[in-house]
C-alpha cells in the first residue's frame, strides 16, 4: 500500500530557525529557587568564578598579580573551547541511529512478509516445490496419499490430481443449495480436482471393511489436500476432492453407487490457513481402527467438512459445456 507521508508540525513547538529574534540571547529567568535573576543564563555563574579568583589572590598577598592570580583570572574568564572531535562524534551518532532504524524497518518487513498468504512461516514441514500449478498439486497428491493407510499397512487410496476438468473439458461447478427447494449457484474459477481412487469397481475401496471411521478418515485426507493447495498456491480458488463410492453389495453387484465430493474455497478454511498445519491435524495420521469418532480430532474434522460434503455427478449442457453438479446431503 502506498501513502503520502506528510510530516506533521513539530509536537515540541520548535520555532522557525529564520524567525526574528531567533539568535538573540534568551531573556533572564525569574522565580528560580536562588532568588530573582539567578541561574545559569543570568551570568551568576560567571560572577562566581570571578569572585573565586579574587579571593585566591587576597588569600596570598605575596602572589598578587603573580602567576597564581593570572591563572585564576584565566580560568575565570576563559572562553569555552569546542572539542575538535565533536563533529566526528555527531557523525558516528547519526550513523548508528541510521543503522538502528534500518534494522527495525527490516524486522518489520520480515515480520509482515508472508509470501502471498497471512499464514506464518514454517506452516508445514513439507511444501511443494514445482512452479507450475498442475505439477504442484501432483506433488501434493504424491505427498499426502501415502500418509493414509489401512490397518494392514496398505495405502488407503491412490490420489489422482489435475485441473478441474473431465476429458480435457473444463468444468463449471453447479451447487444446489438445498436437497429440496434450493437454488442453483454456478461457480467458475481456477480449480483443481483430486480423485481418491480405491482401485476397486468404479473406484471403490476393496480392502478392509467400510465404516464411519474410514469415511471420516477419507474426509480428513481431502481436507489435508485442500489445506496444502490453498496454502502454497495463490492461483487456486476451488478444490474438489472426489471420494471413493461404496463398494457394490452382494445383492446387486452392478449397483451404481453415488459419488460423494468435498468442495472447498479458501474462505472455508481461513482460520486453518492462519495457523500451522499441526494445529489442525495431528502429525501422526490415524488409521481407521484408531480413529475414535468421539475424539477431539475426529470432532474437528467433522465440523470442518460437514457443510462441504456433497453428492457429485457430471452433466453435459446443451451447448456441450460440462458441469460438476453438487447436491447437498439431506440433514
Amino acid at each position: 500500500m502506498a501513502h503520502d507521508l506528510i510530516p506533521p508540525p513539530s509536537p515540541a513547538g520548535r520555532p522557525d530557525p529564520d524567525a526574528p529574534g531567533r539568535h538573540e540571547p534568551p531573556p533572564s529567568r525569574s522565580g528560580s529557587r536562588n532568588g530573582g535573576g539567578g541561574g545559569l543564563w543570568s551570568g551568576e555563574h560567571e560572577a562566581t568564578r570571578t569572585r573565586n579568583a579574587a579571593a585566591l589572590a587576597a588569600a596570598d598577598p605575596a602572589t598578587a598579580g603573580g602567576p597564581a592570580l593570572d591563572e585564576a583570572e584565566a580560568v575565570a574568564g576563559a572562553p569555552r573551547v569546542t572539542s575538535p572531535y565533536r563533529s566526528r562524534f555527531g557523525f558516528l551518532t547519526g550513523a548508528l541511529i541510521g543503522i538502528a532504524l534500518a534494522v527495525i524497518a527490516g524486522g518489520v518487513m520480515a515480520a509482515t512478509w508472508s509470501g502471498g498468504s497471512s499464514a506464518p512461516s514454517g506452516w508445514s514441514n513439507w511444501k511443494p516445490t514445482a512452479e507450475d500449478r498442475i505439477d504442484a498439486v501432483k506433488q501434493i497428491a504424491e505427498h499426502v496419499g501415502p500418509l493414509y493407510r489401512l490397518g494392514d499397512g496398505n495405502q488407503l487410496v491412490a490420489v489422482q490430481s489435475g485441473g478441474l476438468e473431465i476429458a480435457d473439458v473444463p468444468l463449471s461447478v453447479a451447487i444446489r443449495s438445498s436437497a429440496s427447494g434450493g437454488d442453483i449457484q454456478l461457480i467458475d474459477g481456477k480449480g483443481v480436482m483430486y480423485t481418491l481412487n480405491g482401485l476397486g469397481p468404479r473406484g471403490s475401496i476393496v480392502r478392509g471393511t467400510p465404516s464411519r471411521e474410514r469415511h471420516l478418515l477419507l474426509r480428513r485426507e481431502a481436507l489435508e489436500l485442500a489445506l496444502y493447495t490453498f496454502r502454497y498456491r495463490d492461483d487456486v480458488d476451488m478444490v474438489v476432492a472426489l471420494l471413493p463410492p461404496a463398494p457394490p453389495n452382494e445383492a446387486n453387484p452392478q449397483q451404481d453407487a453415488p459419488t460423494q465430493a468435498l468442495f472447498f474455497r479458501p474462505g472455508d478454511l481461513r482460520g486453518e490457513l492462519d495457523v500451522p498445519l499441526n494445529s489442525t491435524l495431528i502429525p501422526k495420521t490415524p488409521r481407521p481402527e484408531t480413529f475414535a469418532l468421539n475424539g477431539a480430532e475426529a470432532k474437528k474434522i467433522e465440523a470442518l467438512t460437514r457443510d462441504n460434503l456433497f453428492w457429485a455427478s457430471f452433466q453435459q449442457g446443451q451447448d456441450a459445456s460440462a458441469f460438476l453438479v453438487l447436491d447437498r446431503l439431506p440433514k
